[in-house]
C-alpha cells in the first residue's frame, strides 16, 4: 500500500504509568540505601572516596572560617585601627538588649599581623554591662563574612557575642587538630613561619620582615627562600622539634650582624637562614633525603656489607632485589630500636640467599626470625641524639614520625612507600602508627596483605592506607577478644567494659556507629547542632564549622540545610519531625504499658494482644508517625507513603480465634468425639 499516511502512527511505551512506578522505586531504594549507609557511618560506599573526604575536610579546618586570635594579634588590629588604616568600619548595637551595649570594628588584618593571617578579616567586638565586660576578637577568610558577623553581633548582642567566642575558639581547636592530620600547603606553612617569627624573635621586627620579604623583578614575586626555610622548619618539625624553638637557638645576634652589612633591599635573607637551619638539623642528625638517622644509615650499611661479606652473599644481588629498601629499613629500625646488628648478621645461609629467586626477600624472613629472639642492648633508640641536642640547645617536645615511615619502607614496595609519606594526609596516618606500635597493635600482618596497586592509584594514599588499616586491626583484636572470652581468661574492668562494647549480640544494645572523624579526635563541637538556626548569621557558620565532628547522619543534615534555598523551612520541617518522633515514642511507651496483664510473668509486651484494643490502635499510630517523620526529614515523599504502608500492622489473632470487642473464642484441639466449644473469659484490662 502506498500514499501519504494522515494520522501518526502509535508508538510502543512503558506508558506513563509505569514510568512514574520505576521513578518511585528508584528513589525509595536510593534513599534506603542512603539511610543504610548513614546507619554504619560511612561518608561514602567507596572507601577510597571516603578516606579523600575525610582528608578534605581536614584541610578545610586547617583555614576554618572563623578562628580566634592571640593578644598580640589584637593588638596589631587595634593599633592599625587607631593610626586611621583603609578598609575599618565601626558599628554600635542601636538600643541596648538586657542592659547589654555592644561596640563593634572590622576591618583588614595588617601586614605585620603575628599570625600571618594575610587576606584575613578581623572583627574586634567588646560588650559592657555595669560591672561586667566581654571582649572576642576573631578572624575572618573575607570582608562579606566580617560584616555579616558584625551585623549579627550589634543584632544579637551578649547571646551572640557568646556564641561568636565559643566559634572562633572552637575554630582554632579544630585547626590545630587538622594539622596533626594534614600537611598544610604552601600558604599555610608560610603564615604558621610568619607566627614562628614573631614568637622566637619578638625583640627585632625589622628581621622578621626582612626574613618575610619575597624578592621581586619586573614581572613576578618569588617567594621560593622563604617556601625552602618553611620546609627546613616542617621536616625538624617531623621529628619532634617545634618551629620556634629552632628558629630561637639561631643566635639573632650573629644574624642582625650579617643583614645590617647587606644590601637589605637585595639580599636573600630567608635564604640566609635556611642555611643555618640546615646546619642546626645536621648537629641533630635526624634530617636528610629519606629522613633517616643518618648515624644509625652508616651502621646499617657497614654492618649489612659485613655480614654479606663473612656468609659469602653475592651483594649486588641483593642490592638489585627489588625487596631490598624493605630489608634496609627493617634493619634501620631494628638499630633505632637499640638492637646490636652484628650478631643479626653474622653466620647467615649464604647458599640457601644466593640460591633464592628473590635474595633480598629470603634475607627479610631470616633477619625477622633472629630478630623475635633479640633484645635491645643500647637504652637510648638513637644513639648520639641526647649529646647533640644538648649541644645545639634544641629539645624534642613533639612526636618523630620517623619510625612510622622507617615502619612504611620495611613492608610496603618502594614506589608505594613513596606515594604513601608524599601524601598530604601523611601526618594522620603515622600518628596513628605510632600509636598502634605503643599498643602492641597487629600492623605488621595487616601491612603484609595490603592491595599496593590500590593504595598507589588512591586520590589520597595515606587516608585510604589508614582507612583500611583500621578495619584490618580493629577486626582482629575484636577476634582476639572474642576468642579471650570464650577461653574464659579474666580481663581487668575497663578492658572488660571495652569487649562488651564491641561484641555485644544483641541488636538493641549494640552501640552506634563511630565515623572516621570521631576515632580521629576531632574537637566535638560546643554547640548542638540540630538546634542552630540556619538563619542567624553566627550559627550558620557554626554550622558550617561543624562538619566532620559529628555522624555522617549530622553532615547529610548540614549539607542539606545549607544548600537549600530556604533554610529556615528546612529547619522548621526537622522541628516538627523530631516533635513526630518524639510522640511517636510516648505513643509506644504508652502501648507497651496497656499491653501488660497482671499474670504476665514478664515486662515484655503481650503479641497476641497488640492490635485488639486501644493499646494496639496507639502502636500502628505510633509506627505511621515515625516513618511519616523520617520521611519528612528526608524529603522524599514517595517514600513516607511507603513507610507509612509498611508500617501499618494488621490485627495479630490466634489460628482459629474470632477477635470480638469484648470476648474472644478459642477452638479446642481436635479430639475423637465431638467437642462443645469453651468461651474463655476476656482478660482484665489495667
Amino acid at each position: 500500500m502506498t500514499g501519504q499516511i494522515d494520522q501518526d502512527v502509535p508508538l510502543l511505551s512503558p506508558g506513563r504509568e509505569q514510568v512514574q512506578a520505576w521513578t518511585q522505586l528508584m528513589l525509595v531504594t536510593a534513599n534506603a540505601l542512603r539511610q543504610r549507609r548513614m546507619e554504619l557511618g560511612q561518608a561514602a560506599w567507596s572507601q577510597q572516596r571516603a578516606a579523600a573526604r575525610t582528608a578534605q575536610q581536614y584541610a578545610n579546618d586547617l583555614d576554618p572560617r572563623v578562628r580566634a586570635m592571640a593578644a598580640a594579634d589584637e593588638a596589631a588590629f587595634r593599633e592599625s585601627s587607631a593610626n586611621g588604616a583603609e578598609g575599618f568600619e565601626h558599628r554600635t548595637s542601636s538600643e541596648p538588649q538586657f542592659g547589654w551595649t555592644v561596640h563593634t570594628t572590622a576591618g583588614p588584618m595588617p601586614e605585620n599581623s603575628p599570625s600571618g593571617t594575610r587576606g584575613g578579616w578581623g572583627l574586634w567586638a567588646h560588650g559592657s554591662y555595669h560591672e561586667k565586660s566581654l571582649s572576642v576578637f576573631v578572624v575572618v577568610p573575607d570582608r562579606e563574612s566580617a560584616l555579616r558577623l558584625q551585623d549579627e553581633v550589634t543584632r544579637g548582642e551578649q547571646r551572640t557575642l557568646k556564641s561568636l567566642g565559643e566559634l572562633g575558639t572552637y575554630g582554632f581547636l579544630r585547626a590545630e587538630h587538622a594539622r596533626t592530620e594534614v600537611r598544610e600547603d604552601e600558604v599555610q606553612l608560610r603564615e604558621r613561619l610568619a607566627h614562628g617569627l614573631h614568637t622566637a624573635w619578638a625583640h627585632d621586627p625589622g628581621l622578621v620582615a626582612g626574613v618575610l620579604r619575597p624578592r621581586r623583578d619586573e614581572n613576578d614575586v618569588d617567594y621560593s627562600s622563604i617556601d625552602q626555610l618553611a620546609h627546613e622548619l616542617s621536616r625538624l618539625e617531623d621529628r619532634g622539634y617545634a618551629i620556634e624553638d629552632v628558629l630561637g637557638r639561631l643566635g639573632t645576634g650573629a644574624l642582625r650582624a650579617w643583614y645590617d652589612q647587606q644590601d637589605q633591599e637585595l639580599c636573600n635573607l630567608a635564604g640566609y637562614t635556611s642555611s643555618l637551619v640546615s646546619q642546626v638539623a645536621d648537629r641533630l642528625q635526624v634530617v636528610d633525603a629519606v629522613q633517616v638517622d643518618p648515624v644509625v644509615a652508616r651502621e646499617v650499611d657497614q654492618a649489612l656489607a659485613q655480614g654479606l661479606h663473612e656468609a659469602g652473599v653475592e651483594a649486588d644481588r641483593v642490592y638489585r632485589s627489588r625487596n631490598f629498601g624493605q630489608v634496609k629499613a627493617q634493619l634501620t629500625d631494628l638499630r633505632s630500636d637499640g638492637h646490636d646488628l652484628t650478631p643479626l648478621l653474622a653466620g647467615l645461609p649464604g647458599k640457601k640467599i644466593n640460591e633464592a629467586g628473590e635474595p633480598a626477600a629470603y634475607l627479610r624472613g631470616v633477619l625477622e626470625k633472629r630478630a623475635r629472639s633479640s633484645r635491645p642492648t643500647e637504652a637510648t633508640a638513637e644513639p648520639r641524639r641526647a649529646a647533640a641536642e644538648a649541644e645545639t640547645g634544641v629539645y624534642r617536645t613533639g612526636p618523630d614520625l620517623g619510625p612510622a615511615e622507617r615502619m612504611m619502607r620495611r613492608y610496603l614496595a618502594p614506589e608505594t612507600a613513596d606515594s604513601v609519606i608524599g601524601c598530604r594526609a601523611w601526618p594522620g596516618l603515622a600518628k596513628q602508627l605510632l600509636a598502634w606500635k605503643e599498643q602492641g597493635a597487629p600492623v605488621a600482618d595487616e601491612l603484609a596483605r595490603l592491595p599496593e596497586d590500590r593504595i598507589r592509584s588512591a586520590v589520597t594514599p595515606a587516608g585510604y592506607l589508614k582507612t583500611l588499616l583500621r578495619r584490618g586491626v580493629d577486626f582482629r583484636e575484636n577476634e582476639a577478644r572474642r576468642a579471650g572470652e570464650v577461653s574464659g581468661r579474666e580481663r581487668d574492668a575497663q578492658h572488660a567494659a571495652r569487649v562488651r562494647d564491641l561484641t555485644e549480640v544483641e541488636e538493641s544494645r549494640r552501640p552506634g556507629p563511630v565515623t572516621e572523624a570521631v576515632r580521629d579526635g576531632v574537637p566535638p563541637p560546643p554547640f548542638e547542632v540540630r538546634e542552630l538556626d540556619p538563619t542567624n548569621a553566627v550559627e550558620r557558620t557554626a554550622l558550617e564549622m561543624s562538619r566532620g565532628a559529628g555522624t555522617v547522619e549530622d553532615d547529610a543534615y548540614i549539607a542539606e540545610i545549607l544548600a537549600a534555598p530556604d533554610p529556615g523551612e528546612v529547619w522548621s520541617k526537622f522541628n516538627r519531625a523530631a516533635e513526630a518522633r518524639g510522640r511517636a515514642a510516648d505513643a509506644e511507651e504508652q502501648a507497651a504499658a496497656h499491653a501488660r496483664t497482671p499474670d504476665d510473668l514478664d515486662t515484655r509486651p503481650r503479641e497476641d494482644l497488640i492490635g485488639q484494643d486501644e493499646a494496639g490502635i496507639d502502636r500502628r499510630r505510633a509506627d505511621r508517625e515515625s516513618a511519616i517523620a523520617h520521611a519528612e526529614e528526608s524529603g522524599v515523599p514517595t517514600a513516607a507513603a511507603l513507610r507509612a504502608e509498611v508500617a501499618h500492622r494488621p490485627p495479630t489473632i490466634e489460628p482459629g480465634a474470632a477477635v470480638r470487642s469484648e470476648t474472644r473464642q478459642v477452638s479446642s484441639p481436635p479430639q475423637p468425639a465431638p467437642t462443645r466449644q469453651a468461651t474463655r473469659a476476656p482478660r482484665p484490662r489495667r
